[in-house]
């Protein structure tokens, strides 16, 4: 899929080492407490990732990956874009792509969570139909926020 000159690629499980160097530099350069220990741990044990990858002029500027939580919900755990290309639907389609994954394979629901301090995320999350199903601390007492859309 094109938009401009951003394109579109989506991968089945777990990218090949140096796209995956780039999704870590990209996430680390997007999120300031970026974990990087935690994002290869999570990415590496989690089946059937799917991730959804958007490229401008060949460099990666935005992505969005998520996994099967069970049989019915595919978990959309992370994603992001590069500051300057924020605000032109580069997230929103990102998110289109994993959705139509989610449905094709089945699933019944999209799952995914966000804080406070990402309102952006959160406004997409509402405008793209999911709802605010739960709120919660967790151990390392930052609240989450958990929305939910059916898929069929």
């Amino acid at each position: 899929m094109e938009d401009n000159d951003i394109k579109y690629h989506t991968i089945e499980g777990l990218p090949k080492n140096d796209l995956l160097d780039e999704i870590l530099c990209l996430y680390q350069d997007i999120f300031s407490d970026a974990d990087s220990k935690f994002f290869i741990e999570r990415i590496q044990q989690e089946l059937n990732v799917f991730s959804v990858l958007a490229f401008n002029n060949g460099k990666l500027i935005g992505f969005k990956i998520g996994y099967p939580k069970n049989q019915e919900i595919f978990y959309s755990w992370i994603g992001g874009v590069k500051t300057q290309y924020r605000s032109q639907g580069v997230g929103k389609t990102l998110a289109e792509l994993q959705e139509v994954h989610a449905k094709h394979f089945g699933f019944q629901k999209l799952q995914t969570k966000s804080m406070n301090r990402f309102k952006p995320m959160m406004i997409l999350n509402l405008k793209n139909g999911f709802n605010i199903t739960k709120v919660y601390t967790n151990e390392k007492g930052q609240t989450k926020i958990v929305f939910e859309k059916d898929l069929i």
